[in-house]
């Protein structure tokens, strides 16, 4: 039988060489090492010559987790610099996504000499040669897909462009490497602000971005960061926390808040160290959040009337636009299509869209060839959006679906690895944590108990649950896998994971279980 180390290495096609590569120790000093932007000398040296000459300088970033999180990056790296500055956190409604030419009218209205962009630029074509038309001088930080043709900027750093690597990475990443290129050292906060940014925009957790954040999870320490602390919650700060908690409250302000002061919140929740402030600011940011779950859960539960007949799902909804992306999320998971949502803008005279689309159908090809119906687009490869007129939805919805129809999509497989009741241990989930963090392009594992007797398994005093001890301090945990359901079988095979269980003072390793598959027939039945 092979080892379970055996197992894992090969279900993410690992050999032991490079698994010791995997978990060699990283350092804030040797994390650099390997990869490096060609052009960041330029970049700071621009940055540094415009400070010498005490220029203004406006930060213009996003409203997503990244864009915040990129904005608060640079708005703590000029406080490390003792040099004043602007920002402005764009309105999702007013604004939309890049810097735009009104918006450029105003920073050179106000007498701005130096334009750093984040979290967007590499395409902001209008509103940046308006600034360079005016005398200002442009710093671009992007990681969203490049044109064949860039923007006039004076500078841009962008992974792809910079040739950092083939890995792509987030806009806090690139921003952090920027500031600590700036300030000439590793800051841990800005790091740990980074690291968010990697899980919020679904960056592959390969490579540098899976270094990176393996090194900032080792190295965070509880109390230090309070506006951090208070988003996790009393959770340990690693991937799941993160996606789970940090992210999804920090996405939920750009989404829903349309207020340009209320906006700002977010960025002085991440870069203040008033302890009354940073309370306040939190309560807020959690009721915002939890709007943001209502709403959705409201969408989800009215959305049976959309068609999912057809080989991609677009669908004009009546929720505010800033979560059509959640629904278009929602949609995918479940019929694994292209899925677009719209939204009718303020003017009433254009549709916001939010697209996700499986493995095999590429969003960014898919808006080039309906570019001629589209007033804007933009995202990755798996996820955009875009805006048309009214009168175009029929034509855009016939072509996406067209596109949709010609495209071949990837089936996922999920592989599961065989577990033993006997490995169900601590030191083997010592193990599979190895191998973490896990994420995008580099799954949590999931594992099977085969052939359980149903007759051995114990059940909650309502026997809606299953609750199993195992020994050695381990048990095996269903919930909702009632006793009635489960007594028409004699062995089931059970899909899971393995988690840590606290009780009280009492840690407990437990086989969380997910799903029942091909499972036998009790005799009786």
């Amino acid at each position: 039988m092979e080892t379970l180390f055996t197992r894992l290495l090969n279900y993410y096609h690992l050999s032991e060489d490079e698994y010791a590569q995997l978990v060699r120790p990283v350092t804030t000093t040797t994390f650099t090492g390997d990869h490096y932007f060609d052009n960041m000398n330029d970049c700071v040296a621009l940055l540094k010559r415009a400070m010498s000459h005490n220029k203004k300088i406006f930060i213009y970033g996003d409203y997503d987790c990244d864009g915040v999180i990129s904005i608060s990056i640079l708005v703590k790296m000029f406080a490390l610099l003792n040099y004043p500055i602007a920002y402005h956190v764009p309105n999702r409604y007013s604004d939309g996504y890049g810097l735009n030419a009104k918006r450029a009218e105003e920073i050179v209205n106000s007498g701005y000499e130096f334009i750093i962009t984040v979290d967007n630029g590499v395409t902001a074509f209008e509103g940046i040669s308006y600034a360079k038309e005016h005398g200002l001088e442009v710093l671009i930080i992007d990681h969203h897909q490049p044109d064949a043709i860039l923007p006039n900027a004076d500078a841009i750093l962008h992974p792809q462009i910079s040739n950092f690597g083939s890995t792509p990475t987030s806009a806090g990443f690139t921003t952090f490497m920027f500031a600590k290129a700036m300030l000439g050292r590793f800051e841990p906060y800005l790091s740990v602000l980074a690291a968010i940014s990697l899980i919020s925009d679904m960056m592959p957790l390969i490579d540098y971005n899976r270094d990176f954040l393996r090194l900032v999870i080792a190295n965070y320490q509880d109390h230090l960061y309070p506006s951090i602390d208070l988003l996790k919650e009393n959770e340990p700060f690693n991937e799941v926390t993160i996606g789970m908690k940090i992210a999804p409250k920090l996405n939920a302000v750009g989404r829903l808040i349309d207020n340009d002061l209320d906006l700002r919140k977010t960025i002085d929740f991440l870069t203040s160290d008033d302890p009354e402030l940073i309370l306040n600011y939190n309560s807020w940011i959690n009721s915002v959040n939890t709007e943001r779950k209502d709403v959705t859960k409201n969408a989800s539960e009215n959305s049976k009337e959309v068609d999912v007949s057809e080989a991609a799902i677009v669908a004009i909804v009546p929720e505010k636009e800033g979560v059509i992306g959640l629904i278009a999320n929602s949609f995918l998971k479940k019929y694994h299509k292209p899925t677009i949502i719209f939204a009718l803008d303020q003017t009433g005279e254009y549709y916001k869209g939010s697209c996700r689309a499986p493995k095999g159908f590429n969003v960014v090809d898919a808006f080039k060839k309906l570019d001629d119906l589209m007033e804007t687009s933009g995202g990755h490869s798996m996820a955009g959006g875009c805006t048309i007129k009214k009168q175009n939805f029929d034509a855009f919805r016939d072509r996406f679906i067209a596109l949709a129809t010609q495209t071949i999509i990837e089936e996922e497989v999920e592989e599961i690895i065989p577990l033993y009741l006997n490995e169900i241990t601590f030191e083997n989930f010592d193990l599979i944590n190895t191998f973490s963090p896990f994420g995008e392009n580099w799954p949590s594992p999931k594992f099977m108990l085969s052939r359980i007797r149903v007759a051995s398994l114990m059940y909650s005093r309502d026997g809606k649950h299953v609750l199993t001890a195992i020994g050695n301090n381990a048990k095996i945990s269903g919930f909702y896998f009632s006793k009635e359901k489960l007594s028409q079988y004699q062995y089931v095979n059970l899909i899971g994971t393995l988690r840590l269980s606290h009780y009280y003072n009492r840690t407990s390793l437990e086989f969380l279980v997910s799903e029942i598959i091909n499972s036998e027939k009790s005799e009786n039945v």
